[in-house]
């Protein structure tokens, strides 16, 4: 069973204290009984982007939560996630600028990389229009809806005065784009972070087309992932469809040996096994470091994690030479972690690559090749097994598999993206 999160706890407190059996279709909920019942920040309990961040009562449940008004809520019977399909469509996206800009797409943030969208020219390209054309970026940020309605699981909803955040916004002759980002592709979005911009600056100007895009980065693979979102039936949120999508490389996967990749200045000693599949939440989370945030809790609920599974990626982090941890200090950068930060997107998954390769399970397992040319999944097991801590086996039974899944993902990253490894079935070859 998954570890309850602190929402998960805070809205069980809420739920028993109001007596909420969900047994009637909506209920109404105001942020001062959401902190006062619930013990925790209203923004933290309303914050879920993915059905899996939806706090465990209500997901059991099937409802969802809808703001209202500001501090007003409404829990309600539904669905409130759209789907994001899978994406055929790729290719290298070659930029159209007239000199290189060094200084674009450095850290994790969803802002770096969509103004790097909008200047190599991706954004103009997605969304059929010439780089000449005029589209000027005019929003940005929070502010409050006007009022407007619509329907949900059959009932008539009025929102006004809700704050929304959009991420950019763009104005041209006859259209506004709207832009909602993530970093690391989602397979689900939260329908209401488009529908509720898409409806309040509909009203705002309505001589103009509101189109609404969905951008995703992968970092470790500098991809983007743009879709465009339509509403059939404007007054309906769950209408919404995929228009069109494509993905867009900013750079052909690189094809290089291991010995190119091996750099005694990356090199790590390690006392544990990383158990982090994603490297997208990794970079995200040294961005955190870097931007102040050095503790547990905060880091838990910045990724709507329990606290047990955030420090997975604190580990992983530092497995990586990425960032130290004290007790009494927290969580601090390290020079590697400064130095992915600020490396350009199109230099960051070499920075990876050679993280990983020097890294103490990725040493011995190609120590362990060095005549062959090979290892195998065995192997990866064995190197975690012989893990030893306190006099005893750090790692046993399922655990060695569940780390040396890690461990297989970053290997299939790097045979994908760098081209050192070549997976066939159980074994590994070096390139």
């Amino acid at each position: 069973m998954p570890a309850q999160t602190e929402n998960d706890k805070a809205w069980q407190r809420y739920l028993d204290a109001q007596a909420i059996r969900f047994d009637q279709p909506f209920y109404a909920v105001n942020a001062v009984q959401l902190k006062e019942l619930g013990g925790r920040e209203p923004r933290l309990m309303a914050k879920f982007d993915t059905p899996e961040q939806l706090a465990a009562p209500l997901r059991n449940a099937g409802y969802t939560l809808l703001p209202v008004k500001n501090g007003e809520y409404v829990l309600i019977a539904g669905n409130a996630f759209a789907l994001v399909p899978p994406c055929e469509s790729i290719g290298v996206f070659n930029p159209l600028l007239p000199f290189p800009l060094y200084t674009a797409g450095r850290g994790s943030s969803e802002a770096q990389y969509i103004d790097q969208a909008y200047n190599i020219g991706l954004l103009h390209h997605f969304l059929g229009m010439d780089a000449a054309d005029g589209l000027f970026q005019t929003i940005r940020g929070r502010e409050y809806t006007s009022r407007f309605e619509f329907r949900f699981s059959g009932r008539s909803i009025t929102v006004e005065s809700v704050q929304i955040e959009v991420d950019a916004g763009y104005e041209g002759l006859q259209d506004i784009v709207l832009l909602e980002a993530k970093i690391g592709l989602p397979k689900h979005l939260n329908i209401r972070q488009v529908y509720y911009p898409f409806r309040h600056f509909s009203q705002l100007v309505p001589q103009k087309r509101v189109r609404n895009i969905f951008l995703a980065y992968d970092i470790p693979s500098t991809q983007y992932s743009l879709y465009e979102y339509i509403f059939p039936d404007v007054l309906d949120p769950t209408s919404a469809q995929v228009r069109q999508c494509a993905n867009y490389r900013l750079q052909a996967p690189r094809r290089l040996n291991i010995h190119s990749l091996i750099d005694v200045r990356f090199q790590t000693t390690g006392t544990t096994a990383p158990q982090a599949d994603d490297l997208n939440k990794i970079f995200e989370l040294v961005t955190l470091v870097g931007s102040g945030v050095n503790r547990a809790p905060e880091v838990a609920d910045y990724f709507v994690f329990d606290q047990r599974q955030s420090s997975y990626y604190r580990e992983a982090a530092e497995y990586l030479g990425l960032i130290r941890h004290s007790r009494h200090e927290g969580y601090s950068l390290t020079e590697s972690g400064m130095l992915l930060l600020t490396e350009p997107s199109q230099e960051k998954p070499l920075v990876l690559a050679k993280l990983i390769i020097n890294s103490w399970i990725f040493v011995e397992l190609i120590r362990r090749a060095s005549k062959s040319r090979l290892f195998t999944f065995e192997d990866i097991d064995a190197v975690i097994g012989s893990l030893i801590h306190g006099g005893v086996p750090r790692y046993s039974g399922t655990t060695i598999s569940r780390r040396g899944k890690t461990i297989k993902a970053w290997i299939a990253w790097l045979a994908q993206e760098i081209g050192c490894f070549a997976v066939e079935g159980d074994r590994v070859y070096l390139r």
